[in-house]
């Protein structure tokens, strides 16, 4: 699901409480009279005003409630907005929200359409937030007040958004995998690599074949390598530190395309193997010390095996 700016650390809402001054309200009023408006206030200190009357309930302190908006600053920047396939949800009271959405919130019945003025001391105060709200900001939400679930429809609702989220991450993935394979295939055809291909996606060269048995799980494993990206930069090597690297095999300690590709190797065997990403680090980027490797990345690993010991 989808998280917004309004999920902030706490101690903004709380810190920025008091950073009320005369001057949030008179700028919002200034704005009014500049565009004609005449919002009505709250006893909280917000304006707001219902352009589409609804027929639902109002919703109360503990209730979910779901809600479509765009976020403004008065100058019209717009810095947020909920996903038009995605409303965003939240439990009224519960400090899930800037302040302002608390209060103002329940003077929508559900249904209703409207726009939320809130003074920078029901928002993000003095501190803002991040490079998007700048400090002692007054706000403009438009908002639609969906649905009030109860704490059972709430669970539902919930178990429905990840059953869609697992099927959109699973045909990400199909076309990640796809996509991967592709780009393997192209490199290893520009290098001139005849590879061995697994039902996994993982492709393999055996430039020289070693001696004794292939690796195992359980064995520990001493290899040099250089790894690559597919615009061959290296992003890491065993060579530079001048010390090879040292693992157990099957013990989960490497990406899933070393713990199946190393098994084609024995002691003293050299090769390559490229790696699709759901192999080595799916999504995940990595940016660790000299590391960087992009998300959903491609791997190219050149491969010494210097020894293997059985255990």
């Amino acid at each position: 699901m989808k998280r917004s700016l309004f999920f902030i650390i706490l101690f903004i809402f709380s810190s920025s409480f008091s950073a009320f001054s005369f001057q949030d309200s008179l700028s919002l009023e200034d704005y009014f009279v500049k565009n004609q408006i005449q919002p009505k206030k709250s006893k909280d200190g917000l304006y707001y005003s219902v352009e589409q009357e609804g027929n639902g309930v109002f919703p109360k302190s503990g209730d979910y409630v779901k809600v479509h908006y765009i976020g403004k600053l008065l100058n019209e920047t717009e810095f947020d907005r909920s996903d038009p396939n995605e409303p965003f949800v939240f439990q009224i009271g519960y400090r899930q929200v800037i302040l302002g959405w608390d209060k103002g919130i329940p003077l929508f019945r559900v249904g209703s359409k409207g726009k939320l003025y809130i003074p920078s001391h029901l928002g993000y105060g003095n501190a803002g937030a991040g490079n998007v709200i700048p400090p002692h900001s007054n706000l403009i939400f438009e908002i639609e007040i969906l649905e009030v679930m109860d704490i059972d429809a709430y669970d539902r609702f919930m178990e429905e958004l990840e059953q869609k989220e697992r099927k959109a991450f699973e045909v990400h993935k199909h076309q990640q995998f796809i996509k991967d394979k592709r780009l393997i295939n192209d490199y290893a055809a520009e290098h001139r690599m005849k590879v061995n291909r697994t039902p996994s996606g993982l492709s393999y060269l055996i430039k020289k074949k070693g001696k004794g048995a292939n690796a195992t799980p359980g064995n520990t494993l001493v290899v040099h390598y250089e790894g690559y990206l597919l615009n061959n930069s290296v992003f890491d090597s065993t060579y530079k530190k001048n010390k090879p690297f040292t693992f157990q095999l099957g013990k989960g300690k490497t990406i899933d395309g070393w713990e199946e590709g190393l098994q084609f190797f024995r002691k003293g065997s050299e090769g390559w193997l490229l790696i699709p990403s759901q192999l080595a680090y799916g999504p995940r980027a990595i940016e660790e010390e000299e590391i960087n490797i992009p998300a959903n990345s491609v791997l190219i690993f050149k491969i010494k095996v210097v020894n293997i010991i059985a255990n």
